[in-house]
């Protein structure tokens, strides 16, 4: 039940957020997109580093702590092009967020199911990854109207006679 509510929450404040760029004159840029998502991501980022530094801390559980880092390294060669050099440098485009989400994206929801998280923080980060999978889901949709557009023929003029 409280997932489902935070799910729905979730639900709600990228609903708000996107509704917000439905008053733009153009869509959301892919790096108007990272802006919502990276935040989510971020956040995903810290829970995951902090709880594997606690298991890598306990001997008895420091093989899936180094395993659950080594797996964070991997799914942030994804997100870091989006993320953090698009801070630095806003060079994100359609393809750089495609990439996120066909491989950071699964890698993190993957290590996500693989570690004995608590299960409030578990829900925490499902429900971050969520919101940046529909954020990012949101660029594809823009990138198949604008290609239906520029493929559409012109209207053909007509004349209304009185």
């Amino acid at each position: 039940m409280k997932r489902l509510s935070l799910v729905v929450a979730v639900a709600a404040m990228l609903s708000l957020a996107l509704m917000a760029g439905c008053n733009q004159t153009k869509p959301l840029s892919p790096a108007q997109i990272a802006a919502i998502a990276c935040p989510q991501l971020d956040l995903v980022h810290t829970q995951l580093a902090a709880f594997n530094a606690a298991l890598q801390a306990d001997p008895a559980t420091a093989a899936a702590g180094l395993k659950a880092a080594n797996a964070l390294a991997d799914a942030q060669k994804f997100v870091t092009p989006v993320c953090t050099d698009a801070a630095a440098a806003p060079t994100v485009d359609a393809s750089s967020i495609q990439t996120l989400v066909q491989s950071g994206l699964p890698a993190l929801g993957a290590l996500v199911g693989s570690l004995p998280l608590p299960a409030t923080q578990e829900e925490q980060i499902q429900a971050a990854l969520v919101l940046a999978e529909t954020a990012a889901g949101v660029v594809g949709v823009v990138e198949q109207q604008i290609q239906a557009a520029q493929a559409a023929p012109a209207p053909a003029a007509s004349t209304v006679q009185p």
